[in-house]
């Protein structure tokens, strides 16, 4: 190739390039200069009944006019920006017959705190909601519904809950869209029935779910229990069998129920010994902990030493600690205390430290000691000594 050829197609991509760029400023100047009319619907934490005939949902409806300011900025991965006016945000309680697939609208929340507002949003027009459904040992279903309101330089959170009496057919608000902290998520068994697991499917909007579907686990199966208007469109072949894999929380949820029956048959076998609530808590903790349910806690254990065996130990003058009956009565070593008096038992350890006092010097030297990352040391207290071993998780 010539260097004037070179030269030409040099010219050409950077042509191309500015081409593209000023059509690229044009079409997002003019998204930006339009306000346009949004009716959206999205659907949240649908649980499935007990015995697998309904499955209950939280709806959301919102509509008002959006007018992008401000383009999402990629490279520092900054949020749009809009200007906003809401002429209506509910959502609602509903119920679906499996079966027959009709929808039964048991509960409509009063208006959300935007409705009726004009504001600036960053990221998403209407704001961010989260919702969470469960059912009680009554066979009641309780309901929090969250909206998370972002305004530059804080966010504020809304709240309303309460209770679906199924018997009564009747709802118990305990609040109604209350300034508060918002506590919407977690896992709960109630999306699982069988094989079959209820998923929320993501539009194109943010935050508004296109769809409710049941996948099966074991046969792939897919069953769309209720949808809105995008679905068809972003999904016209169906949601695709590997993005309901990536989303499903079965292994999460299964493991939160082995954990639940877990610990509820271990505080009756101990309270069946016996034990009180409280007792049978503590020792049901440190089970759950043994069984890899719970975070393990740093420990300690002691071992006392016969006369002869502290006598031929060549313990190093460093690592050995006499406390003296005063010490141990002040309760600054309480670990120890409990570790030493049942030896061979695991103990929760005091990894902050012990406290210091002026009076006495071997709890700041035990502290120095262990902040090295030393894990065995020796106590002598009343003439017995012990070896106590730090294990850490």
């Amino acid at each position: 190739m010539t260097v004037l050829s070179k030269s030409i197609v040099l010219v050409s991509v950077v042509i191309c390039v500015a081409l593209l760029a000023v059509l690229t400023w044009i079409l997002v100047r003019g998204v930006m200069g339009q306000r346009g009319a949004e009716s959206i619907e999205g659907y949240f934490s649908p649980v499935y009944s007990s015995d697998g005939q309904y499955v209950y949902f939280i709806e959301r409806n919102a509509s008002g006019t959006v007018k992008q300011t401000q383009a999402p900025t990629f490279i520092m991965d900054g949020p749009g920006k809009f200007d906003v006016s809401v002429a209506k945000d509910t959502f609602s309680l509903k119920r679906l017959q499996v079966q027959s697939g009709q929808v039964e609208e048991l509960i409509r929340f009063s208006p959300s705190p935007i409705e009726g507002r004009s504001y600036e949003a960053i990221g998403s027009p209407f704001h961010v909601p989260a919702a969470h459904l469960k059912f009680t040992n009554e066979h009641k279903v309780e309901f929090t519904v969250c909206l998370t309101i972002h305004q530059v330089p804080l966010a504020r959170n809304y709240s309303t809950s309460g209770v679906w009496n199924e018997s009564q057919h009747t709802a118990e608000i305990s609040r109604s869209w209350v300034e508060t902290h918002c506590e919407a998520g977690g896992y709960n068994e109630w999306p699982l029935f069988g094989d079959w697991e209820l998923m929320e499917v993501r539009g194109n909007r943010d935050f508004f779910p296109v769809a409710i579907v049941a996948y099966n686990h074991v046969t792939n199966g897919v069953n769309v229990m209720v949808k809105n208007k995008d679905y068809n469109r972003l999904y016209w072949r169906g949601v695709p069998l590997q993005q309901l894999r990536e989303n499903s929380k079965r292994p999460a949820i299964e493991r939160l129920q082995t954990m639940l029956r877990t610990h509820e048959d271990l505080m009756q076998k101990y309270k069946a010994t016996g034990m009180g609530e409280m007792q049978a808590l503590l020792q049901t903790g440190k089970d759950m902990q043994r069984l890899g349910y719970y975070p393990k806690s740093t420990t300690i254990v002691a071992r006392r030493l016969s006369r002869e065996e502290a006598a031929k130990t060549n313990i190093d003058k460093d690592a050995l600690f006499t406390i003296t009956k005063d010490e141990m009565d002040s309760g600054i070593f309480p670990d120890i205390e409990k570790a030493i008096a049942s030896p061979g038992e695991e103990l929760d350890h005091y990894t902050d430290g012990y406290l210091t006092y002026r009076d006495y010097t071997t709890n700041a030297r035990l502290n120095a000691f262990l902040k090295t990352g030393k894990t065995l040391f020796y106590v002598r207290y009343l003439g017995d000594t012990y070896e106590l071993t730090i294990k850490k998780p």
